[in-house]
C-alpha cells in the first residue's frame, strides 16, 4: 500500500514538473512577444534617433541614411507631369517631441505650441524657442500684424522648417500651405499641427522648391538645421568656396548630404489649392534659391493675389558672387517691381531702395501697394493697416 502510494506521488511530482516545465517555455514565448509588442508601440522612445518614414537619421552625428515605409506620404499628379509629394497630416503622430509654447506678446496666441529638435543639433531656432519661447520677433510682429489687417488671406509657407509661420497663421484661422523637404521637419510640424489641432488648415508638401522637376541632394547643416539647403547651391559657388574646401570649424568637416528631395515649382502650388485660396501672404526662407525659384513664379503671381512677400535676403547677398547669381537677383527684384511690390524692413517702417540691394538688411519685406498700405510712398492706394 505504501509503496502504490509512492509510486502515485512519484507520477503526481513528475506530472507537475512537466506542467511547470510548460508554463515556464510558454512565459518565455509570451514574455518575448510582449517586449516585442512595447518595443513597436514605443519605438520613438527606444530608437530616438532613427526616423521610421523616408529619410535619414533625427540626429545628423552619423552619415547615414534610413530607408523605411513612406507610410505618411501620397504623390499628386500635376497637368505637366509632374509629381507633388503631400504629408498626411490627419495620422496619427506618436512621436514623443519637446513642445515648447511660444512667448510672443500677444494676446491671441499665447497656446501656441511647437515641436523643436535638440536644441544641441538646433541652437539656432529651436534653441531660441526652447529658452525664449520665440523666433525672429521683428519679422513674427510685422507678419501677424498684416495678417489681422487682411481679412481672407491665407499663407504660403516656403521653407516653413518646424512650422513657426504656419502654426501661428491657423490662429487666426487662415489656411496654409507649407513646403518642407526636410522629413525631420516635417514630422515635428506634424505633431505640432495634432497638438494645435489644426490639421484641416494645414496643407504640407514634402517636396523642395526649385526650378523644375528633378531630385537633387540636400545638405544638412548640423547645429543649424534650418540652415539646410540644396547643394545645387554649391555647384554655383566659385572655386574658393566648394563645399568640399569649406572646414566647419568645430568638427572640421564641411556639411553632409543626407538626404535626396524631389523639387517642384512655385507655380506648380497652384494646382493644389482649395477652392477659397484666393489671396494669400508668401514667407520664403529657402537658403539662397528664392532668385532661382522665381524664374517658375508667373503663374503663381497671376493666380494668387499676394499682398506681401517676407523673405530671407542676407544669404542672397551672401552667395551673389555664385555663378549666375546676380543675374537671377536682378531678375526676380525685376519681377516683383513690375508688379508693384516695395521692399522693406521688417519694421514695417523703412523703405529701401531696389538699386541698393547689396545692402539691404537680413529679412526683407516686399508690400504690393495697391493692397497694403506702403508708408512712405506717395503712391497709398489702400489703407488695410
Amino acid at each position: 500500500m505504501v509503496l502504490k502510494y509512492h509510486r502515485r506521488l512519484i507520477s503526481t511530482s513528475l506530472f507537475i514538473d512537466e506542467i511547470m516545465k510548460l508554463i515556464k517555455r510558454y512565459f518565455i514565448v509570451i514574455t518575448v512577444f510582449f517586449l516585442f509588442y512595447l518595443a513597436i508601440i514605443n519605438k520613438n522612445r527606444l530608437f530616438p534617433r532613427l526616423v521610421f518614414g523616408q529619410f535619414h537619421l533625427i540626429s545628423t552625428e552619423s552619415n547615414q541614411t534610413v530607408n523605411v515605409r513612406q507610410s505618411q506620404l501620397y504623390e499628386h499628379e500635376i497637368l505637366n507631369g509632374g509629381i507633388i509629394t503631400l504629408y498626411d497630416v490627419t495620422q496619427d503622430n506618436e512621436w514623443d517631441f519637446q513642445c515648447p509654447k511660444t512667448q510672443y506678446n500677444e494676446a491671441d496666441i499665447t497656446d501656441v505650441r511647437i515641436c523643436i529638435y535638440d536644441p544641441q543639433h538646433d541652437e539656432h531656432v529651436s534653441g531660441q524657442l526652447n529658452d525664449h519661447g520665440k523666433w525672429e520677433p521683428v519679422v513674427v510682429r510685422s507678419f501677424l500684424r498684416l495678417l489681422r489687417a487682411l481679412p481672407n488671406t491665407h499663407v504660403i509657407d516656403i521653407g516653413a522648417n518646424l512650422g513657426l509661420y504656419t502654426l501661428l497663421a491657423t490662429k487666426y484661422d487662415r489656411h496654409v500651405i507649407a513646403v518642407e523637404p526636410l522629413y525631420d521637419s516635417l514630422i515635428r510640424l506634424h505633431k505640432s499641427i495634432q497638438i494645435n489641432n489644426v490639421q484641416h488648415q494645414v496643407t504640407l508638401i514634402a517636396n523642395a522648391i526649385g526650378v523644375k522637376h528633378e531630385r537633387l541632394a540636400l545638405n544638412i547643416v548640423d547645429k543649424n538645421l534650418g540652415a539646410s539647403y540644396l547643394s545645387y547651391l554649391d555647384e554655383l559657388a566659385p572655386s574658393d568656396k566648394k563645399l568640399e574646401k569649406l572646414v566647419d570649424e568645430q568638427h572640421g568637416i564641411p556639411p553632409r548630404v543626407l538626404a535626396e528631395v524631389d523639387t517642384i515649382t512655385l507655380d506648380d502650388l497652384v494646382s493644389i489649392y482649395p477652392i477659397f485660396f484666393k489671396r494669400a501672404i508668401l514667407k520664403m526662407d529657402i537658403e539662397g534659391f528664392e532668385a532661382l525659384a522665381f524664374s517658375n513664379a508667373s503663374v503663381l503671381f497671376n493666380r494668387t493675389e499676394i499682398p506681401a512677400i517676407y523673405m530671407e535676403f542676407g544669404k542672397l547677398i551672401e552667395i551673389k558672387y555664385h555663378r549666375g547669381m546676380i543675374k537671377k537677383i536682378e531678375e526676380m527684384l525685376s519681377f516683383l517691381k513690375k508688379r508693384n511690390y516695395e521692399p522693406y524692413e521688417v519694421n514695417d517702417i523703412n523703405h529701401i531702395l531696389y538699386d541698393n540691394w547689396e545692402s539691404w538688411p537680413w529679412d526683407v519685406a516686399f508690400r504690393r501697394c495697391d493692397i497694403c498700405r506702403c508708408p512712405g510712398l506717395e503712391k497709398l492706394v489702400g489703407s488695410a493697416e
